[in-house]
Parts: structure tokens; C-alpha cells; sequence
């Protein structure tokens, strides 16, 4: 234990295989050309958090403040999606290696770090979302900081340590609202521990003043900008209540489909062999807190608990063990004892695991690789021959629009009386439908020619008759 030479390992390994894996560049999701619109305002103005001058604060603001810090100086749209994933990458790639770090402080060994380490890297979510213009790997990464600074903390007594748990809690939720799970992971571990004892230590109560802190200019500009310093967290809670509601059966059937039923089982083995010690109770706050705080949610998908996926490399490890475990007490009661190569074994068989759950990684991997795909290729070709400054595009493609046409008005076609209105009047650049989506009056207007279709007419590019085209 304690070879510092493994750490880098992990982080290498994990780099590597996303920079392998690198999504192409017409691969672009809703949420994710979002959250590059935001930060383009944002590299021109730190408190302008809106798209299409209408502040959108539900969303987390850390991830796209990171990204602007890049953005003042890329301006290329495909540059700045490359960037997004780039911090997505190195985020996904430090976490590899602080799983390898907390998982040889519970452990307490480093072969057995290693390996949680790969069960994080190949969690089909982690794997997925470690390249992805998301928050997800930010996110994982504050939040498993968090916990590893608060366990190192106690366990070698360093205030420090505590006090940076926090503020890491603090930037965690910051960069996902999910991250207010971490105050009942932080309280749930401590009771189980100490009891109230806790609640008598100045560290904890300075640890929650500087949480309070590191939120507080976040929350300020949701009191200047969004009417309430709450509003943020409360309209994003109701954005989320108000989608497809999803049950927690079908979530399960869910988390089965996309990761596969091995690393599913092998962390419900290890919550099996969890003992009632300060390591138990770690996993087991952090696991079951942080996964209450998704499926109380309406709106579940997979990718919500990437989160977890440090917690299940660990406890993976842990199920390997106990399935070792079982197996050695049958030799012994067989007469044959295995205590010289139980080691080997459990490496072996974590190892052989691995396949299937990296198969899942990939898989998952590969399904969102085509997600945008046929939008990306609309937007882009629409962008590059008919340039325009007011735009009108369907919903979905909302954001996405922003993205190819910076700087542009973008609106949705909606059933409204202004939307069809400013068609009569010839408003709209250009318009770009997409299937289902109404029609409204851009063809009885006859301001608008239809100029380019895509995909059987599913997609359709029309510009106003008067703006001619390159």
C-alpha cells in the first residue's frame, strides 16, 4: 500500500481510452448546445447566464462558467463543442484516479484500488458521459471529492481536510442541483458514526458556513436576476417534476438496459458485505442517499446517477471479494484451504468481470454517438449556405440552432398568434422545420421558399423569399 506511482495510472488509462473513443462532432445533444450558448454570454458577460436573453438559472452554472473561460478565446462552434468535451475528459480522467485514492483508503490495498478504479472507467454511464458537452463528469468528480475529503478528514483528524470537503459539496451542487444530496449523505454518514457527537464540533458547523459561502454568489445572482436566491434550485425541481414521469421499476429496467446486469449485481453484492464500521457506512450513506435523491425525482434517466459510479467501482470490488469469499469457505470445508493465491483469484475473476462490463460501456457509448446526428447535419449545412440573423426553428431544435448560428435570434414554432404573425411579415431569415412539427402559415404565408430537404422531407429549410442564399 501506498506505491504514489499507481495514482497516475487510473488517469492515464481513463484520457486514453476517451481520446480513442472521442465522440464525432455531429453527435450534439439538447442539453449540451445549451450549456455552450450560456457560456459564449457568459465569456462576454459573467453574469449574462441566459439563452436568447431569457435567463435560464434552473440550470447549474459551474460547467458553463468553465467553459467561458476557454470561450473568450475559441469562437469556432466546433472548436468550442471539442472544448465542452475536453473538460468533460479531464474531469472523467481525475475522478479515475481519486476513485484509486479513496477506494486504497477503504481498502487498503492498492490492487483492489486498481481495480475500482477500472469498474468506474467501465461503468457504462461514467464511460459515456466522460466525453459528453454534460455536466455529469464535473459533477462526479466534486462529488466524490467531497466524500473522499470528508473520510480522509476524520480519519487522520486534519480540519483542512473538512473545511474543503464543503466547499467541494458547495461546487458540486453548483455544477448539478443533485449535489444537494451530498448534505444528507454528509449528515446520514456522520449520525451513523458519531451519532449527534458530531453536532457539537466546530469543524462541521464551519464546513457548512463555507458550504452556505462558496453558494452564496450563485445565490445572490438568482435574488438579482431570477427573483429569489431559491428560485434557481425551485424552478428546476419543477422543470424536471414537470417531464415524462418515469416509475422506479421501469428505471431499474432502465439502469439494467444501459449497463449491463453484471455491475448491477457485483454492487449488490458488495452493499451485502458492508460491515457497520466507519468504511460501511460511507458506502452505504453515499450509495443509497445519493440514489434516493434520483428515484424520489418524476423525470428519471440513466445518465442522472452518474454520480454513483465511484461509489459502485468500490463496492464492485467489494462483491468481487465476497463471491471470493464464498468460494474459499467451500474449499475449506472441502479440505482444500486457498488462502496463498485468494489474491490472484480475486484479481482474476474482477478482471474477467471486466469484459462484459466494459462491453456494456461501449455499447452505451456507441448509442449516444448518433444522438443529434441528422439535426447536427441540418443545422451545420443551414448554417454554412443560408446564413441569417432571425431565426425560427422547431423545438427540439431550439438550442441546437444557437449553437450553428451564434449570435442569431433564434424562436420556436409554437401555436401562437406573434410566432405566426412575424411569418406573415416576413420576420424569419430562415425557418427549419422538423417532423412532427406544425407548419403554422410559412408555406400559405408566401413569404418563405422551400430551398433544402433532408432525410425523406423530414426536415425541411425554408428562407424568406428576398434573402437569396450563397
Amino acid at each position: 500500500m501506498g506505491r504514489k506511482w499507481l495514482i497516475p495510472i487510473p488517469l492515464a488509462v481513463a484520457f486514453l481510452l476517451g481520446t480513442l473513443t472521442f465522440p464525432p462532432w455531429d453527435t450534439l445533444t439538447y442539453d449540451g448546445a445549451l450549456y455552450i450558448d450560456i457560456a459564449r454570454n457568459l465569456a462576454v458577460n459573467p453574469t449574462n447566464f441566459t439563452y436568447q436573453g431569457v435567463y435560464v438559472m434552473y440550470r447549474p452554472p459551474l460547467y458553463p462558467y468553465t467553459l467561458s473561460a476557454f470561450y473568450r478565446f475559441i469562437h469556432a462552434p466546433l472548436d468550442q463543442l471539442t472544448v465542452a468535451r475536453l473538460v468533460s475528459l479531464l474531469a472523467f480522467s481525475l475522478t479515475a484516479s481519486l476513485v484509486f485514492l479513496l477506494a486504497r483508503e477503504l481498502l487498503e490495498d492498492d490492487e483492489g484500488a486498481l481495480l475500482a478504479s477500472l469498474f468506474y472507467i467501465f461503468n457504462a454511464l461514467a464511460f459515456t458521459m466522460g466525453t459528453r458537452e454534460l455536466v455529469h463528469s464535473e459533477f462526479t468528480l466534486f462529488y466524490t471529492l467531497a466524500i473522499y475529503l470528508l473520510y480522509t478528514g476524520r480519519k487522520r483528524g486534519n480540519p483542512t481536510r473538512i473545511y474543503l470537503a464543503f466547499v467541494s459539496a458547495g461546487l458540486a451542487i453548483l455544477t448539478r442541483y443533485t449535489g444537494l444530496s451530498l448534505i444528507a449523505v454528509f449528515i446520514a454518514y456522520l449520525w451513523f458514526t458519531e451519532c449527534w457527537d458530531w453536532a457539537r464540533k466546530r469543524e462541521y458547523w464551519v464546513g457548512f458556513a463555507l458550504l452556505l459561502l462558496t453558494l452564496s454568489p450563485w445565490l445572490y445572482l438568482g435574488h438579482l436576476h431570477y427573483g429569489g436566491a431559491l428560485k434557481p434550485f425551485e424552478i428546476a425541481s419543477r422543470t424536471v417534476t414537470a417531464d415524462r414521469p418515469v416509475s422506479v421499476s421501469d428505471y431499474f429496467k432502465l439502469l439494467r438496459r444501459d449497463m449491463g446486469a453484471v455491475l448491477l449485481l457485483l454492487t449488490a453484492l458488495g452493499i451485502l458485505g458492508q460491515k457497520k464500521n466507519m468504511k460501511g457506512w460511507l458506502l452505504l450513506s453515499w450509495f443509497f442517499v445519493g440514489l434516493m435523491g434520483i428515484l424520489t425525482v418524476t423525470h428519471k434517466e440513466t445518465r442522472f446517477i452518474t454520480f454513483l459510479a465511484p461509489v459502485m467501482g468500490i463496492l464492485a470490488v467489494e462483491g468481487v471479494s465476497l463471491m471470493v469469499d464464498w468460494v474459499e469457505k467451500v474449499l475449506e470445508l472441502a479440505g482444500r484451504p486457498v488462502e496463498s493465491w485468494k489474491k490472484a483469484v480475486t484479481i482474476g475473476i474482477a478482471l474477467l468481470l471486466l469484459v462484459p462490463v466494459g462491453r456494456s460501456a461501449f455499447a452505451l457509448k456507441e448509442k449516444w454517438d448518433v444522438t443529434g446526428k441528422y439535426d447536427s447535419h441540418v443545422l451545420r449545412y443551414a448554417s454554412e449556405h443560408y446564413p441569417g440573423e432571425k431565426l425560427l426553428v422547431s423545438p427540439y431544435l431550439y438550442t441546437m440552432a444557437g449553437f450553428y448560428y451564434p449570435g442569431a435570434r433564434v424562436e420556436m414554432i409554437l401555436r401562437r398568434e406573434d410566432v405566426q404573425r412575424k411569418i406573415s411579415e416576413a420576420y424569419y431569415d430562415v425557418i427549419i422545420h422538423k417532423e412532427p412539427n406544425t407548419y403554422l402559415n410559412i408555406i400559405t404565408s408566401g413569404n418563405y421558399k422551400l430551398v433544402k430537404e433532408f432525410y425523406n422531407g423530414k426536415f425541411k429549410i425554408f428562407i424568406r423569399k428576398n434573402l437569396g442564399a450563397n
